[in-house]
């Protein structure tokens, strides 16, 4: 006996019993279509004719794991802000600070996927060079001493600058990335990140690094 089935509108078949047994396996005839014989009168659902015949099982589409950017070192604020006061005490320069900043710089780049962060807080150490090396120039020469200090001063201005943007660069990728791929509404006053730039932001990769080992941000 061969069966016509309809899906919707449009009408199909014939087809054996055999055949549509293997359509409905299959997927290309639903189970919720309807079939009729040329003895039938009414069209019924195929599952009626077919009984107990298995629908088919498809297999949900995996979604592919999301690759996350690993975290920069977890060091407590606290004790960062004690590292950053001792080395400002032994060589009253700010080279830990410049370096940590370096690391959250590189760590921003990855984040969002340029090196504008990781330029801009570099050109803060090199500005400083630049005026360390014009007192050189100024104590050698000893000539044009207001013009070489201006210049130094307008190197160590620039780099401050370009520090500061780079921090709230960091900032950004912080905030971009956190809201977007690993969404956990992260949120940084940007009063806090002028004042206390890298100590502020390790304070939030603190928080960050809590929340994947207990779910919780607080």
């Amino acid at each position: 006996m061969d069966y016509f089935v309809k899906h919707g509108e449009e009408k199909y078949g014939p087809y054996t019993l055999a055949e549509l047994q293997t359509y409905v396996q299959e997927g290309r005839i639903l189970a919720g279509d309807v079939a009729q014989s040329e003895g039938m009168t009414d069209w019924v659902p195929v599952s009626q004719i077919l009984g107990n015949i298995p629908a088919p099982v498809f297999a949900a589409p995996v979604a592919p794991p999301v690759e996350t950017v690993p975290l920069p070192p977890n060091l407590h604020w606290a004790l960062l802000l004690v590292l950053l006061f001792l080395c400002w005490v032994a060589v009253k320069v700010q080279i830990f600070n410049w370096v940590w900043t370096f690391v959250l710089a590189n760590w921003a780049r990855k984040l969002s996927g340029n090196n504008k962060a990781l330029v801009l807080v570099a050109m803060y150490p090199a500005a400083f060079l630049a005026a360390m090396l014009t007192g050189v120039v100024v104590a050698a020469l000893g000539t044009n001493r207001e013009m070489l200090f201006a210049f130094a001063g307008f190197c160590i201005l620039g780099g401050l600058i370009a520090y500061i943007v780079g921090i709230f660069k960091i900032r950004e990728a912080m905030e971009d990335y956190y809201n977007s791929r690993e969404n956990i509404g992260l949120v940084l006053n940007g009063v806090m990140t002028f004042f206390f730039s890298s100590i502020y932001l390790q304070y939030h990769v603190n928080r960050i690094a809590r929340w994947k080992k207990t779910g919780i941000l607080d």
